[in-house]
């Protein structure tokens, strides 16, 4: 029988992080091109061995993000850490927001996909046909401050960027990473499993869920780093537009009054989940729902209630194209213009509500008799203490998190693995 003694072992690939090191180049329309075919964009699959493949993507990664963190800067906003006040070698994750956030009047509040780290929008228009700019923040950052909400405030809108991705502290590295970013850090060798997720080192404070982190980002940030008589305008895309919908609909009586609209974008909370009546009423006549569609971004596809002819379930307010058939990364990508547009129209009327939508049908054809739809859980009196299937979800999802780290306090030797990544860690071997 034989084995191989970890002096053996491949080593594990390193890449440089800059985009020169990469191999690459920027191009006159902000895409990243390889510099020895300019014709040629990023390419994933640079070996056969996955391990290499996923190393050098990373590292591509974070060029981008240092790319894209310098365009962000240098349109005025700053880089905070959450929680506030922690130190760079403390447990934390960056956000970005505008430097006068205090002064202003309207404040356009993002929590974009959990997926992707703070200011990505979709890498596979970063690196590939759109660019950096496109397939970032920077340019919904920059149709933003191009605004003015109202004629009396000619000063355009605050911006609060959330990191819903960035969730898993590297303790090595000293930084916030994505679930993605996590399965490419630094190994001892290239056949070593992904490290083990410890919920006492490896955890954020105030950022454990995506949950915890919109929690945060209104209870730490807007209460604190914005004028109390500032309106807010929320945008979610995919779970982030499904955690800042729980949020709301457990907070409303709150942070109702500050908010004035809400966008979601890939949302996939339904009107069935709606527990709080003036939260209801809010998706009705102040919210908007934007959904993968064919049709140009901005057309409006059916109401609140959902429409079973074109498969779109009822979300509780009306429902709109984004402009993307497939992708929910490249939604508001697609849908920003029309997104914030619609803010601007809200913020100008105190009195405003969703206009009533009808559609213009064609053919002749007579149209197919529309079946009662189940009413929300709030209309029925039901979970009338605000208790419901989305509050379950989340407290089941704190408490679990809760007994892992209560387990790991109990038992923080339990199994090897453990013990040695521990070890490892205090001598900068692991993370």
């Amino acid at each position: 029988m034989f084995r191989r003694l970890e002096k053996g072992l491949p080593k594990d690939p390193i890449y440089p992080t800059d985009l020169k090191g990469l191999g690459y180049f920027i191009n006159d329309e902000d895409e990243i091109r390889n510099i020895e075919n300019p014709r040629a964009y990023f390419k994933f699959f640079l070996t056969k061995n996955e391990r290499h493949n996923c190393v050098q993507r990373e590292a591509m990664h974070e060029a981008i993000r240092n790319i894209i963190s310098d365009r962000l800067l240098a349109l005025g906003l700053e880089k905070i850490r959450l929680p506030l006040g922690a130190a760079a070698d403390q447990p934390h994750l960056p956000i970005f927001v505008s430097k006068d956030l205090d002064k202003k009047k309207h404040v356009v509040v993002l929590f974009y996909e959990h997926t992707q780290d703070v200011g990505t929008f979709a890498h596979r228009v970063i690196g590939a046909k759109g660019g950096i700019n496109e397939g970032s923040a920077v340019n919904l950052v920059k149709y933003i401050q191009a605004q003015a909400f109202s004629k009396d405030n000619t000063d355009s809108p605050g911006i609060i960027l959330a990191n819903t991705g960035q969730l898993r502290w590297w303790v090595r590295g000293k930084k916030a990473v994505t679930q993605t970013s996590w399965y490419s850090l630094p190994q001892k060798s290239a056949v070593e499993p992904a490290l083990r997720f410890n919920p006492l080192r490896n955890s954020i404070p105030g950022s454990t869920t995506t949950y915890e982190h919109v929690e945060t980002i209104f209870n730490t940030v807007i209460k604190t780093m914005t004028a109390p008589d500032s309106r807010l305008f929320i945008i979610g895309v995919s779970d982030g537009a499904v955690q800042a919908s729980a949020f709301m609909n457990a907070n409303f009586a709150t942070w109702g009054p500050r908010i004035d609209a809400f966008a979601a974008l890939a949302s996939y909370f339904h009107a069935s989940e709606i527990t709080n009546p003036h939260f209801a009423d809010f998706m009705r006549y102040r919210a908007r729902i934007y959904v993968q569609s064919q049709d140009p971004a901005g057309t409006w596809i059916c109401g609140e209630k959902g429409d079973k002819k074109f498969h779109v379930d009822a979300y509780g307010a009306p429902v709109f194209s984004s402009g993307e058939p497939y992708y929910s990364e490249t939604m508001l990508i697609k849908a920003r213009t029309q997104v914030v547009d619609w803010f601007k129209v809200v913020a100008g009327d105190e009195a405003y509500g969703n206009p009533v939508f009808t559609r213009i049908g064609g053919g002749g054809e007579e149209e197919e008799e529309e079946e009662p739809v189940d009413a929300p859980a709030w209309e029925k009196g039901e979970w009338a203490n605000g208790v419901g299937p989305w509050t379950d979800r989340i407290e089941n999802s704190q408490d679990a998190l809760r007994f892992m780290i209560a387990d790991a306090q109990k038992n923080p030797g339990e199994g090897a693995a453990v013990e040695e990544v521990e070890a490892a860690e205090e001598t900068g071997e692991a993370e």
